[in-house]
């Protein structure tokens, strides 16, 4: 199913600390409930997932698994509606991926308003928490418009801070078109803003969530990325790439932000990892609940000359 391409794929482990000789794990064994969701501008499908942690056959209290939790009663309040979410399982196109999940298809969410999520499980017991999305975030006119940059061998692009603890995670793409068996694939690249070298070999690295209110890409690494995709082609031209390019960023919630600061984990990996120690705001149990908002930059353009040097056609867009 074409969603799982714009949700955040929530893969929850739960790891607890170990006991001394005097504690018995059969015998103080509890089980444990999670809950995350995270909900988003971009889509209208906001889902959320319930985990519970239970022990093995073999009752090995150090192996224990995960559970989705079914038959809950799952409903997030928005502004002045209330959504009551189905349980469902999504599948990617492929087949290769699929998630257990409560699901909703029926708002998207704007900045500054309050959320809240309510879990009643078949067991009587409820887990709750809320939270408020983020205020709206807007860029400066000192952001760079072309790449490259005149006279400067860096992309900077910066924005007014929605709150100072809010986290951001900047994504840089660009459009490209390949035609492949006669049918003509549009798809997007996230371009890397430096280079690390393991063992002789570079690899490209991509802006981290973070409290700044800017990200600065090294051309360098942008020309680097573009040369390595051309020499990987047999015919470098059968690419196009588009003049426009698009500059993505989330702005995360303060309960988000806490997570990612605290847990120095990101959500931008598709997984969303829970210790006991790492940051939560569920009532009743573990895990988060949050929003993030997508701004798009799309101011940056690339120049004719510059995407030519590496072989590609080049495609004007109108605005």
């Amino acid at each position: 199913m074409k969603y799982l391409r714009i949700i955040i794929f929530i893969n929850i482990l739960l790891s607890f600390s170990g006991c001394d000789d005097s504690f018995n794990p059969y015998t103080d064994f509890k089980e444990k409930y999670s809950l995350v969701s995270i909900l988003r501008s971009d889509t209208t499908l906001q889902i959320a997932t319930i985990t519970k942690n239970y022990l093995n056959e073999d009752n090995n209290f150090t192996n224990h698994k995960m559970l989705f939790e079914k038959n809950a009663d799952v409903r997030i309040w928005y502004g002045n509606s209330v959504f009551r979410l189905r349980d469902t399982v999504l599948t990617s196109d492929n087949g290769a991926d699929t998630i257990q999940c409560y699901y909703t298809k029926d708002f998207s969410i704007t900045t500054e308003k309050a959320i809240e999520i309510e879990a009643l499980l078949s067991n009587g017991k409820r887990l709750k928490a809320v939270s408020e999305t983020p205020a709206k975030t807007e860029f400066k006119n000192t952001s760079e418009v072309i790449i490259p940059p005149i006279g400067k061998n860096v992309v900077q692009v910066y924005w007014i801070p929605a709150g100072m603890q809010n986290y951001y995670q900047p994504r840089l793409k660009m459009k490209c078109e390949f035609v492949e068996n006669g049918i003509n694939k549009i798809f997007y690249k996230e371009l890397p803003s430096s280079v690390s070298i393991s063992n002789g070999e570079k690899y490209p690295v991509y802006p981290k969530a973070s409290r700044n209110n800017s990200v600065v890409y090294n051309l360098d690494a942008i020309s680097w990325y573009l040369q390595s995709i051309s020499d990987s082609l047999s015919s470098p031209v059968k690419l196009s790439i588009h003049q426009n390019l698009v500059l993505e960023l989330l702005t995360f919630d303060i309960e988000l932000s806490r997570y990612i600061s605290i847990s120095s984990s990101t959500i931008d990996n598709f997984s969303v990892r829970f210790d006991e120690g790492d940051y939560s705001n569920i009532n009743g149990g573990l895990g988060i609940f949050g929003s993030l908002i997508k701004t798009d930059y799309s101011k940056l353009k690339f120049i004719e000359s510059y995407i030519r040097s590496f072989k590609f056609n080049f495609i004007f867009d109108l605005k």
